[in-house]
């Protein structure tokens, strides 16, 4: 559950770099990629999630949700489209920012030597 939220995390981070400008207002280079391991990683997800955080579930659907049908080159070439998803996945990574954070960690009791 922890390395599902922190692959979706580093995805999502990935992805709003690639659609973001840099300060001259010169989009990123945009390759298939980065849409294409978001879609593997929901699938993943969908095949060996256990269901135990009901958060992470809902912020991974929000995640796919977001991207749905969009095409690499839709992202291309559709600069309004682009930053809609930018603006989208940020609050996504801003949910799995707190989730990540908010996480209990377990205590591991060892048996002293």
């Amino acid at each position: 559950e922890q390395t599902f939220g922190e692959e979706l995390a580093r995805l999502v981070e990935h992805l709003s770099e690639r659609l973001s400008s840099d300060e001259s207002g010169k989009t990123h280079i945009f390759r298939d990629s980065a849409i294409g391991n978001l879609t593997e990683f929901f699938q993943r997800f969908q095949q060996l999630n256990i269901g135990s955080s009901a958060e992470l579930d809902q912020l991974v659907e929000q995640a796919h949700r977001i991207l749905g049908d969009v095409a690499p080159g839709q992202l291309r070439e559709n600069a309004s489209l682009r930053e809609r998803v930018r603006t989208q996945m940020a609050g996504v990574q801003a949910g799995l920012d707190q989730w990540l954070v908010e996480r209990p960690r377990r205590n591991l009791l060892r048996k002293s030597r």
